[in-house]
């Protein structure tokens, strides 16, 4: 009778089924919860912006686009086509010499015309073409 086979009770407990349950709560849990407040992100606006006036030498140059289309270099206005702003933009010292304009367009104006300027600079040779934006 050695030779028998013994058996003997598994004495571990068995975790699948409370594994089961707790997730399951857990699930209950997390949906029948109210969702979080909105969190506000706060900011820092600086209270005294820099201002910057038209004759300041560090000023970026300004091309304006009115809604009729016109386009102006500064205070020096551009008549004609693609190729007299292209000679313009060229021939204008502070364009030059900083290497970058920024593009001011009225809201009616098209957006093929603010890229039509802003190619024109770029030809012109120069670099930067930014868009003037309003103030916050």
């Amino acid at each position: 009778m050695d030779d028998e086979i013994q058996t003997e009770a598994v004495a571990e407990i068995n975790v699948t089924p409370m594994i089961d349950v707790l997730l399951s709560l857990l699930i209950i849990f997390m949906v029948a919860a109210k969702p979080p407040p909105k969190h506000k992100q706060p900011i820092s606006i600086p209270q005294d912006p820099i201002e910057q006036t038209e004759n300041d030498p560090d000023a970026t140059l300004l091309v304006k686009i009115d809604a009729d289309g016109a386009v102006q270099i500064g205070k020096t206005p551009v008549a004609g086509d693609h190729a007299a702003l292209v000679a313009a933009l060229e021939a204008s010292e502070k364009a030059q010499s900083d290497g970058r304009v920024a593009v001011k367009a009225d809201d009616k104006v098209p957006y093929g015309s603010v890229i039509d300027v802003m190619s024109a600079a770029r030809e012109a040779g120069i670099d930067h073409v930014g868009i003037a934006s309003e103030k916050l």
